[in-house]
């Protein structure tokens, strides 16, 4: 007896090993050749905008494999996959090594999307010229608004970043300081984005109804054309200091993600003017992940097609032209040309 229960936890423990081995998932190679393709696979497979980009993946990938070799060197072979993260020719879509102990930075390969665009911005000027003392300023620079000298008719809101938190009350407050005012100049310029969700409460207090504003296109699957629609609404807020009358929102190359969110909100209102310069872009989600050996990556795997206050579609990944097209003179410190022309137009 003894014997027979011998037996059967030998093969107890002989069938659970055994199913362990079976279940076991081989570990990936992690040699340059298998890197490379996992990488352009990945990208194949996961990038939402190959055909918008005009990247044809797979002539790329052709033509990069025959430099790849298991000799390479690790910065080699990450110069090879950058430039297949730079052809993509977008700002949300990086790949980075770091360190072994994963605490420094080595390489980053990505698109300077501001790169070879005129500046728009000139923080000096705007704090000389335009900010005074009778403005409110939110604390750590969330915002700064009021009215300006230049015409009391106009108000002017800053907001650097959506990477920060402003409350229901602290917009309630701000909206409420705007209900007189004849027009309103909301600058974004060199605002990289931050919460989405920021910039859409934000949109909210500009219309009374709500509208469609476009739609996201999402990768879902590996095929050419696992693509699924996501349509989208603007909601109107709640509150009853809606800013209903003329605004101009000042643009520049800076101008991305979230702040892109807040552009597509408001492109179909038609009290809504874009002044300044082409915006850099970067309408979509973004996934991430790890490659076999450890390097991190970031691709887009949708985009939003926006629409303006003609229902006219707009592919908005490489930013989109402002309504009035004005550029900075840095050599004049006197006044901001964008800011002038806003004033100008909503005057």
């Amino acid at each position: 007896m003894k014997n027979k229960a011998l037996i059967i936890i030998g093969l107890v423990l002989f069938t659970t090993v055994s199913c362990e081995k079976i279940f076991m998932k081989p570990k990936p190679k992690t040699t340059n050749t298998a890197i490379f393709e996992e990488y352009t696979k990945l990208v194949r497979e996961k990038y939402g905008m190959l055909e918008f980009k005009q990247l044809d993946i797979n002539h790329l990938s052709d033509s990069l494999r025959v430099f790849v070799n298991d000799e390479l060197t690790e910065d080699s072979l990450f110069n090879i996959l950058g430039v297949i993260t730079s052809r993509l020719k977008d700002g949300h879509s990086v790949l980075r090594r770091y360190s072994p102990l994963g605490n420094e930075l080595i390489q980053a390969a990505f698109f300077d999307f501001e790169k070879g665009y005129p500046v728009s911005f000139h923080q000096g000027i705007l704090d000389n010229i335009y900010i005074h003392s009778g403005m409110t300023k939110l604390s750590e620079d969330r915002a700064i608004y009021g009215r300006l000298t230049q015409d009391a008719d106009i108000a002017y809101l800053r907001i650097a970043s959506f990477g920060v938190d402003i409350s229901d009350s602290e917009l309630e407050e701000m909206f409420t300081s705007f209900s007189s005012a004849k027009g309103l100049i909301v600058d974004v310029r060199q605002n990289g984005g931050g919460s989405p969700n920021l910039s859409t409460k934000i949109a909210s207090y500009f219309t009374d109804a709500e509208i469609y504003i476009g739609y996201e296109n999402f990768k879902v699957g590996p095929g050419e054309n696992d693509f699924s629609k996501s349509f989208a609404n603007l909601k109107p807020s709640t509150s009853s200091n809606k800013f209903l009358n003329p605004v101009a929102v000042l643009t520049d190359r800076g101008v991305y993600s979230a702040t892109t969110t807040l552009c597509y909100s408001v492109n179909p209102l038609a009290n809504v003017k874009f002044i300044g310069q082409r915006t850099g872009g970067g309408s979509g989600s973004v996934a991430d992940g790890y490659l076999a050996n450890g390097w991190h990556w970031n691709l887009s795997v949708s985009e939003f097609i926006g629409v303006d206050d003609s229902g006219n579609e707009q592919h908005l990944d490489n930013g989109f032209e402002p309504d009035i097209s004005v550029l900075l003179d840095t050599l004049v410190t006197t006044q901001d040309e964008i800011i002038e022309r806003a004033i100008i137009e909503l005057q």
